[in-house]
């Protein structure tokens, strides 16, 4: 059975457009939860158009997100998880290789590993911006073209969460 390459487009585009909005909500624990989730459809994206760099660095996405959903809990607390996650990362491309191109995505997902990691939420807006286009780029080279489409508006989205939450924010005048 083979899968329409739209439907396979459109897999990609709802985790986006699930990604996108997460940010916006200000709330660490919303967005873990909804990172989970895409990275469950983009696994599937992924796996679908044969980038296994993607599908491989998005199921570990679904171990971080856990993790880090209970870093303030003792267990899950130790920097020995972020150094062991930016390692998986930093392998991941080299066990998938298909060329350079597959560097983008790993760079970018140590990215956002230190984004869920930390619980400062100007952090985390600041390494979602920063990410963005490398994964932009890594999805137009894998033919993940909703992805990249929505990257797009999602690179918009987190200059929109860092203008709201940091920059224009006032300081309190007592």
């Amino acid at each position: 059975m083979s899968i329409p390459f739209w439907l396979i487009q459109l897999l990609g585009l709802a985790g986006s457009v699930i990604a996108i909005t997460a940010l916006q909500s200000g709330s660490r624990k919303k967005l873990l939860s909804l990172q989970a989730l895409c990275c469950v459809l983009w696994v599937v994206h992924y796996s679908l158009l044969g980038a296994y760099t993607g599908a491989l660095i998005n199921s570990l996405g679904l171990g971080r997100a856990a993790v880090c959903s209970f870093n303030d809990r003792k267990w899950a607390k130790s920097p020995l998880w972020l150094g062991f996650f930016l390692i998986c990362y930093a392998v991941s491309p080299l066990l998938t290789w298909d060329g350079a191109y597959c560097l983008l995505l790993g760079g970018a997902m140590m990215l956002t590993t230190v984004a869920l990691w930390v619980h400062d939420m100007r952090l985390t807006r600041l390494l979602f911006l920063l990410n963005s286009p490398l994964v932009l780029l890594y999805n137009l080279i894998a033919r993940s073209y909703s992805c990249a489409a929505i990257e797009v508006v999602a690179f918009l989205s987190f200059a929109v969460a860092v203008w709201r939450f940091d920059i224009r924010r006032q300081p309190c005048n007592t």
